[in-house]
This record gives C-alpha cells, sequence and structure tokens, in this order.
C-alpha cells in the first residue's frame, strides 16, 4: 500500500511537471517583486518571474508557474524589485562639438542610472543620429526624444521664427525648445507655426510672454517653475533679473512677494490647460541651497565628471550665492515655495514630469534624477507618486502607454532591477542591480565595470 502511495505521488510530480507551460523567451528574469506602476494604488507583485522576448514583455507571472525554452538567458532577480525604466525628461545630450567619447559616456551615465528614456532640451543635427543609433541598439543609451536647436531671440521678423519651425519639423525633431529672450510676437508666432504643422513647443516661458499666455497658447511643458514664481508675486517683475539667473536665480528675489493663497488656483488653470512640468527641483536645491559647493562635489557620483566641469560647478554656485541679493533665509523660503507649488500642481491633477537638468551645475547625468525623486518626495508626494512622475506619466505625455510606462505583458522591455523596495524609502531608486533597455540586459557587474573606466579618465 505505501509503495502505491509513493509511486502514485511521483507520478503526480512528472504530470505536474511535464504540464508546466512553456514560454517562448530569450530571457527570464526571476524570483523578483515587480512594481508595474499600473494602478494608482501602489501593488507589489510579489515572488514574481518575467519573460522577455526580443524588446518585449511577454508574460509575468508567480515563481515556478511557467518554464522557460532552455535557450533563454535566466537572471537571477535575488529577490530584488523591479520597476519600470525611469525617465530624465529635461536632459541635454552634448552637441557634436564635443569628443565622442564624452557623448557616449553621458548617454552611459543616464542608462547606469536606470534611465531608459531621455528627452533632450539642447538639440543638435548629431541628435538625430544619436536617436536612431540608440533606436536600432547601435549604442549603449537610453531611447532619445530631441529637441531641435533651442528659440532665443533675434529673429529679423516672426516669419523668420515660423520659418525656423518648419525648418525643425522638416528635420525631424520631436519637439521645439524654447528659451527666455523671445518677445510676445515672435512666442504667437512659434506657437501658431507648431501648432499648423503639428509639433509641440517646451521649456521656458519668456518674460514676454507669463504664464497665462503659455498655458493659453498650448505650451506642452513648462520647465524649472519659474514662472510659477513669478505669477505669485505681487509686485511688478524686472524681466532683466527674471530672465539672468546668473543674477537672481529663476525669480528667487520674487519669493516675499509671492502669495501662496493662489497656488490651487494657478494649479487648477494649468491642469485644465493640459499643460505639464518639469520642476528640475535638483537644479535649484544644489544651486542655491545652502551646501557648501566643496561638499558636493565630494558626492561620488562627481569622479564621473572632469575635474574642470566640477571646479566650474563651484565657481558658478559661488557666484550665484556670493551675489549681494542672495541670503540663505531667502533661498530657503524659496526652496520651500517651490516645494509647495509642486505639491499643489500634484493635488490638482496638474501633471508632473521626472526631470533634474544634467549635466547642468552639480547635477550628474543619471545621478541627479534620483536626488530629484528624494527632492519630490519631500515636497510631499509619496515614493509611489514620485516614481510615477518618471514612468506611468512619462508614457502619458509621450502618447506611448500602450509600449512603455508600466510593466505589462506586451510592452517594451524597460525595466530597473534594485536591491531595496523604493516604496519604503525613495533613497531605494539608486540601488541598481541591473538595467533593462529595450529587452537588452546590462547587469550590475558590467555598469559597475563600465562606471569605473568613465572615472579613470578623470583622475
Amino acid at each position: 500500500m505505501i509503495r502505491q502511495i509513493v509511486f502514485l505521488f511521483l507520478a503526480g510530480l512528472l504530470i505536474g511537471c511535464s504540464s508546466k507551460e512553456t514560454i517562448e523567451a530569450d530571457k527570464v528574469i526571476e524570483n523578483v517583486h515587480v512594481i508595474s506602476m499600473n494602478d494608482e494604488e501602489e501593488e507589489v507583485r510579489q515572488n514574481s518571474t518575467v519573460f522577455i522576448e526580443e524588446d518585449r514583455i511577454v508574460r509575468i507571472a508567480e515563481n515556478d508557474r511557467y518554464a522557460a525554452v532552455e535557450e533563454a538567458e535566466i537572471i537571477d532577480g535575488g529577490g530584488g524589485y523591479l520597476i519600470p525604466g525611469l525617465s530624465e525628461m529635461h536632459a541635454h545630450i552634448p552637441s557634436g562639438d564635443n569628443d565622442r567619447s564624452y557623448i557616449d559616456d553621458v548617454l552611459f551615465l543616464y542608462l547606469a542610472n536606470g534611465i531608459t528614456t531621455i528627452r533632450g532640451m539642447l538639440g543638435d543635427p548629431l541628435h538625430l543620429e544619436l536617436r536612431r543609433q540608440a533606436e536600432q541598439n547601435e549604442l549603449l543609451s537610453p531611447r532619445i526624444y530631441t529637441s531641435g536647436p533651442g528659440f532665443g531671440g533675434d529673429f529679423e521678423s516672426p516669419e523668420e521664427a515660423r520659418r525656423q519651425v518648419r525648418d525643425q519639423h522638416e528635420a525631424g525633431y520631436d519637439f521645439l525648445k524654447i528659451f527666455p529672450g523671445l518677445t510676445l510676437e515672435e512666442y504667437n508666432a512659434i506657437a501658431d507655426e507648431a501648432d499648423s504643422v503639428g509639433i509641440e513647443f517646451s521649456g521656458h516661458i519668456p518674460a514676454s510672454v507669463g504664464l497665462e499666455r503659455a498655458l493659453e497658447a498650448g505650451q506642452t511643458t513648462i520647465d524649472h517653475l519659474d514662472k510659477y514664481v513669478e505669477a505669485l508675486a505681487a509686485e511688478s517683475i524686472n524681466t532683466d533679473e527674471v530672465e539672468n539667473p546668473g543674477v537672481i536665480f529663476f525669480g528667487m528675489h520674487l519669493t516675499p512677494e509671492a502669495d501662496r493663497e493662489r497656488i490651487s488656483e494657478i494649479a487648477r488653470r494649468t491642469a485644465e490647460a493640459g499643460a505639464w512640468n518639469v520642476p528640475t527641483q535638483a537644479l535649484s536645491e544644489h544651486v542655491i541651497g545652502t551646501d557648501d559647493p566643496e561638499t558636493l562635489a565630494e558626492r561620488p557620483e562627481f569622479r564621473y565628471m572632469s575635474p574642470e566641469t566640477v571646479q566650474q560647478w563651484i565657481e558658478s554656485k559661488q557666484s550665484i550665492t556670493g551675489n549681494e541679493a542672495y541670503s540663505e533665509e531667502l533661498a530657503r523660503e524659496y526652496l520651500q515655495l517651490r516645494r509647495d507649488i509642486i505639491k499643489g500642481l500634484h493635488e490638482e491633477g496638474a501633471g508632473l514630469l521626472l526631470g533634474s537638468d544634467a549635466p547642468q551645475i552639480f547635477n550628474v547625468p543619471g545621478f541627479s534624477v534620483h536626488h530629484e525623486l528624494r527632492y519630490i518626495v519631500e515636497a510631499g508626494l509619496t515614493p509611489y507618486e514620485a516614481l510615477r512622475t518618471g514612468t506611468y506619466h512619462t508614457a502619458r505625455y509621450l502618447d506611448d502607454l500602450q509600449n512603455s510606462g508600466t510593466l505589462a505583458e506586451g510592452k517594451v522591455a524597460d525595466m530597473v532591477l534594485l536591491e531595496a523596495n523604493p516604496l519604503e524609502d525613495i533613497a531605494n531608486s539608486d540601488s541598481i542591480a541591473g538595467v533593462m533597455y529595450r529587452g537588452n540586459w546590462l547587469s550590475g557587474d558590467e555598469i559597475e565595470e563600465r562606471l569605473n573606466a568613465i572615472a579613470e579618465k578623470h583622475q
């Protein structure tokens, strides 16, 4: 009788194993907890396995429920946490005037930090070719969206501005970058022509334009929040000071005049207009915050930048904080005002996008996004809400939810393996154990090896 029971038990095991469905996949990430970012509420799929075929996720299931074909590469997730690839929505890609190795290093620094999508905010003809190479996996790079060269004024006529809009649209740039310095007539011409040819325009809001007009005109993203500070201020604005961050950083001097009671009103107006905001809070925190620049420069990530660049950043911060209009008290009030604006925009349903502005003063590409996430949480968002600004929200903004923004079957395999749960502590967003971009796997060891090689160039 006992022999029969044992026989039946073993037979059952064999039948169970043979009936396990086989999934066609070339890569499998086992033993992970999946944070899909699919819903408004936090959800973690415990003890999961993710199957990837070419550049797509084909199945997310409980561990041991399905088997992969023998040829599949098995990646042990080690009980880590898998999130969608992050985005840097105010990135800078070096221009073609730079050494190609430096350009490649910057792109890799983004990717090494789990950033699988970047939005280049100062376009260059080379960036169109880099975009193509990234799409074809010809270089280690996030997916690239790029503006054309910036619109900063000095046009002979509004018609010249219109012509430049048409030229950039025909060249294949994804959007137009607006800089300070445009007259209202030039801005209106650009907005009208962009609407006519079907290309979005984003970036700064010129002082001649103001927040309300930019919302009316349909500017897609508003970067840096400075015009919100201006809109909240009760007194008239000195446009020369507002537009020169080297003198008064992004309207900081207007802080005492700002009417905080109007934040909700302006945030609702932003939501109604459908405009997105890229706060770049890390830039403001690093540039005008009270941290000593020499101390900031000791952060480990600065070994990936040249000593000359780091010294320039130190001197830039010293110049701004040494201005007679600067004080630490004013800086603290200004940074808190910006946090209040971020929270107000979020509470009123105005879209926020993750972007830090890098490489820029004390913002090392890739690494600064993790600082940005922490600053967004400090503004009052939960870690989950902060992560959505760089995942789900990015896909919504790009009208690409069918392919990206969440971890789901059928979507592009852009994902980041973290050693610890970022929902418990947003600082865990940089505990990167591996990055998958468009179905390509970068292990933690390979990332470290390539980062060390970049650091050696700057010793």
